[in-house]
């Protein structure tokens, strides 16, 4: 019987028809160009999986790989320009290519298929950043605050589709930083290094289950072309103060090698004004603390990242990749409190200013190794370390006062550093089945190890500051995530397509806080479920929909019970009885033309995740910590249409409108809030002549 299977398989692989790239290749003067170079490269990771010769008629020919992966061809010859196509997937024809001639030798790359600015899939959709020449020159911060349906809040935090805990990859690789380290990462990343940015609001199963509102995944560049290519940019700009990023990089490949490097430097300046009205019930009588100031910060640092992949043979990749990097980011924040009501008894009005200054540097490195066993048939394996450091030293100056008298001051000096080591390793597994059907498995183990030391020091100055034991802690986190995955493909005659796959992570986790006495141990493990079903008829129109499940564990930062204080009043603290929190999206699409796109979600997140302020009365103090409420719901309907005006003009449009609505009971209140919204994203571009181009942006 098994032979029976073994031949059946066979014989049905033999009787699939092979899929091939052709056409036939003319010089200006449309004569054939005889014994040109071919090359087909697999779009995902650049490899290369065939070549060929034209003929002297000019026609070729390339045997494709039988994967649903999708490829691209480069030509050259001696004399002309060379071509770099567009990718495709399965049969595809070109028809008659003509190539230019040139008086330089494989030095240009002329790219003569347009990809459109925003491509809309069944689980989210790609920005390709190299179509819109604003996004060319910026940053990658910038980049993420123009996909559609992402905001970028104040304080760096990205919600998508009014959904929070937006998890950023980097070549499909979680950024495991914090909050404002991966803002200043962004910042100083300049866009000419990213190739595509990738929004996926319900992930598949292969990715990391983190991220309630999905994954945003920068996909950064790699050259494409034989022999040596490089550029260089330079961003600057003024407003209140000044912008300047210059960046560089190199690339060289062979048919044995491609090696690349970049580097880039960033030194900018920023200013926040804001207001908050604090206000307190203290002996059953209402007072009010208002706040204002003007946060000025100078961040200055550089990063470089290189790689290198070596192709054994035309199976097996082996790649290197390093990233480094370092900064500071100084500055000061002058602030005032003013009182009103019984509080002021004790003062009416506080003068006071911040000084800071944070660091941050590390490196990461990468070793892969993909192995194409056929051309059916794929195996990877990614080991990752990295190490972060990033720490700071901030000091409070306050001057209390009553009826414009000075009373007595107060001084606070914090330092804080963090180290953390970051080690995984992941496998993943593909072979397709039959013609119409692909499975997939995979497995990770990631550990993560955190050492938090803190000291705060009070004194009326800084000659007299001693420091204060009950506000510095040490604080040590260990982690420990072991994932393993499966998933199959199934399309029926090439209009449905369903996606099926499950994701298993077991967590470990260990805290201890030597200084306030707390140790705890957490252990749980999580099942999340993933499906997509697809129904399409090409050029007419379009249906998909998906549903999973995701989960967001809390950083160490949010269970480090230790206090953390911005001014006599206002206080941030740690949770260590924090839990995680799972969400479940279901997502559907349908699109018209493949060009007209319409979605609508819904999420509900069980345990929520959310920053409350407690309140004591006794030191007249507002303490601002995370706990687990209650559910939290969000609904969205989003419209993504592209127009063309006119054959230089080309229009594109995205809005978005969602209702959020949380409420919970906790033992000391009842917290909750509603909000209906709506954004607009707009983007026209004009080809004008001389190979100038214009693009028009905007959004509300």
């Amino acid at each position: 019987m098994k032979n029976y299977f073994t031949l059946l398989f066979v014989l049905t692989t033999f009787l699939v028809s092979a899929q091939e790239a052709k056409g036939k290749l003319l010089d200006a003067n449309n004569k054939p160009i005889a014994f040109a170079n071919i090359l087909l490269f697999d779009e995902k990771d650049s490899t290369l999986k065939a070549t060929a010769l034209s003929d002297t008629a000019g026609f070729f020919s390339l045997i494709l790989p039988n994967t649903t992966d999708w490829f691209y061809i480069s030509i050259q010859y001696f004399g002309v320009k060379p071509f770099v196509s567009d990718k495709f997937l399965g049969n595809y024809d070109f028809g008659d290519l003509i190539l230019n001639s040139s008086s330089f030798d494989l030095d240009a790359v002329e790219i003569t298929v347009k990809k459109p600015l925003i491509e809309v899939t069944g689980r989210g959709l790609i920005m390709n950043v190299s179509e819109s020449p604003i996004l060319k020159g910026t940053n990658s911060k910038e980049i993420l605050e123009k996909i559609p349906g992402a905001v970028v809040n104040q304080d760096g935090s990205v919600t998508l589709k009014g959904k929070q805990n937006v998890q950023i990859f980097i070549d499909g690789k979680p950024t495991n930083l914090s909050l404002q380290d991966l803002v200043r990462l962004l910042e100083s990343t300049p866009s000419t290094e990213i190739e595509r940015v990738e929004v996926f609001e319900t992930p598949p199963a292969k990715f990391d289950a983190a991220g309630n509102a999905g994954i945003i995944n920068f996909v950064t560049k790699k050259g494409k072309l034989l022999g040596y290519n490089g550029n260089v940019a330079l961003q600057s700009g003024y407003g209140n103060f000044h912008k300047l990023l210059p960046s560089g990089s190199v690339n060289y490949r062979n048919k044995k090698i491609n090696a690349f490097g970049s580097a880039w430097y960033f030194n900018n300046m920023f200013d926040h004004k804001a207001t908050m009205d604090m206000n307190m019930i203290i002996n059953n009588q209402s007072s009010s603390f208002f706040n204002q100031f003007h946060r000025i910060h100078h961040p200055i640092g550089s990063g470089a990242r290189l790689g290198l992949d070596y192709f054994v043979n035309d199976k097996i990749t082996l790649g290197y990749l390093a990233n480094l990097y370092h900064g500071n980011m100084y500055g000061w924040e002058p602030s005032s409190v003013r009182v009103k009501g019984p509080a002021q008894n004790n003062y009416d009005f506080l003068d006071a200013i911040q000084d800071f200054n944070y660091y941050w540097y590390g490196h990461s490195h990468n070793i892969n190794v993909k192995n194409q066993i056929s051309s059916d048939e794929f195996f990877n394996i990614d080991a990752d370390f990295a190490r972060r450091t990033n720490g700071n030293e901030t000091s409070n100056n306050n001057q209390f006062y009553i009826n414009n008298n000075p009373l007595n001051k107060s001084y606070i000096l914090q330092q804080g550093n963090a180290i953390s080591d970051i080690f995984s390793i992941k496998t993943d597994y593909e072979k397709k089945l039959l013609k119409d059907m692909t499975m997939s498995l995979g497995a990770k183990a990631s550990y993560v190890v955190t050492d938090n030391d803190f000291k705060s020091f009070n004194g009326t100055t800084n000659l007299d500051m001693v420091q204060n034991f009950n506000a510095s802690n040490v604080f040590k986190y260990k982690e420990a995530i072991f994932a393993a995955y499966g998933t199959v493909v199934k399309t029926w005659k090439e209009l449905w397509t369903m996606d099926l796959g499950l994701r298993l992570e077991q967590t470990n986790a260990h805290g201890i806080s030597a200084t306030t006495d707390s140790d705890f141990y957490k252990s749980y493990l999580n099942f999340f479920p993933n499906i997509g079903l697809a129904y399409k008829v090409a050029q007419k129109y379009s249906w998909s929909g998906s549903a999973t499940r995701r989960i967001d564990r809390p950083n160490y930062y949010q269970l480090n019970p230790f206090q953390a204080q911005t001014n006599p009043f206002n206080i941030h603290q740690g949770n260590p009885n924090l839990n995680p929190q799972t969400t479940d999206v279901v997502s559907l699409t349908y699109g018209l033309k493949d060009k007209y796109f319409f979605t609508l979600s819904a999420a509900n997140t069980s345990g929520l995740i959310n920053q409350v302020i407690q309140q004591k009365e006794d030191v007249q103090q507002q303490i601002q910590t995370s706990e687990n409420l209650d559910n939290f719901y969000n609904y969205s309907f989003n419209i993504n249409t592209p127009f063309k005006i006119k054959k230089w003009w080309n229009m594109n449009w995205n809005a978005l409108v969602f209702y959020n609505k949380m409420s919970s009971n906790l033992n000391w209140g009842v917290v909750g809030y509603e909000i209906f919204s709506f954004n607009i994203n707009m983007q026209q571009s004009f080809s004008l002549p001389k190979a100038f181009k214009l693009e028009l942006s905007g959004y509300y």
